[in-house]
Order: structure tokens, then sequence, then C-alpha cells
């Protein structure tokens, strides 16, 4: 079943209707203060770019799954969602001993790891993403946002 085209609408009428609903925010802040609007607009923005996205793709053709086939699928959906939960709790946990600087780029990798499966796999890729995920979120919250980034136990 092709599910691909109903969640892209979906989702860009989710994302269009929070937009919609954040922008009724009224709220005074300072001159070069954003506001609370800032980050949920954001939000909804990149659902409506995710929706978008589904919506433009061209299906994939599905191939015919079995009975074993299926169940194998879903056993390791199970698994993958079991090890994201895990990495979530393990990434609050690394943040809180280690700090941003080390916790981040080796949790990427891992979040990377885990979601692009055995036959998509390649370290370097995942190392660069977690390279460019790091310096990403440093620059916009360090840097523009100038917030303070968690400082661990040890580092």
């Amino acid at each position: 079943m092709n599910t691909e085209k109903p969640l892209g609408a979906g989702l860009i009428a989710f994302g269009a209707a929070g937009i919609w609903a954040t922008l009724q925010i009224s709220v005074r802040t300072f001159n070069d203060d954003p506001g609370p609007q800032l980050f949920p607009i954001l939000g909804f923005s990149l659902l409506v770019l995710c929706g978008l996205g589904l919506l433009l793709t061209r299906a994939r053709q599905s191939k015919v799954l079995t009975e074993a086939d299926a169940a194998q699928e879903a056993r390791s959906s199970t698994l993958r969602g079991v090890v994201m939960a895990g990495l979530l709790v393990a990434y609050s946990l690394a943040l809180w001993i280690f700090g941003y600087y080390i916790a981040t780029p080796l949790m990427v990798y891992a979040f990377y790891h885990t979601i692009a499966g055995p036959e998509r796999r390649v370290w370097w890729r995942g190392a660069l993403y977690a390279a460019a995920v790091t310096l990403g979120v440093h620059l916009v919250f360090a840097e523009m946002l100038n917030t303070l980034l968690p400082t661990g136990l040890l580092f």
C-alpha cells in the first residue's frame, strides 16, 4: 500500500495549520528578540517541506512480500525503534556526563548507523553527518542565538 502521497498531503495541511496558529500569537518583544513564534514556525515549515518532498517524489514500486518477509521486516522495524529509543536515553545521559561537543557527534553517528540499515551504511557518510549536525547546531545556538550548549560533568 502506497501511503506516501496521503502522508505528504497531511503533513502539508498540519504544517500550514500550525504556521497559521503560530502567527496568531502576539507578544511584545525586544527589538532583536524573535519572540515565541520563531521555533514553531521553523518546525512547521520543515513539516511542510517534508510533505512537499513526499508529494513530489515518484512512488516506489512496492514488491510483493511473502508472509515470512513481512514478519521479518516488522521485527526489524521494531528492533530499530527500540534501539532509537535507547539511543535517545543514552544521548541525554551522555550530554549530562560528557557535554555537547563529545556526545553529539557520537550519537548522531549512532543514529545514522541505526537509520541507514546495513545495506546503505557507509562509515564516512555517518562521520560527515555527525560533523555537519554538530557544527550546524553549534552555529545556530551558540553563535547566532547566543545560548549555552550543555557542558558535561567530565568535560
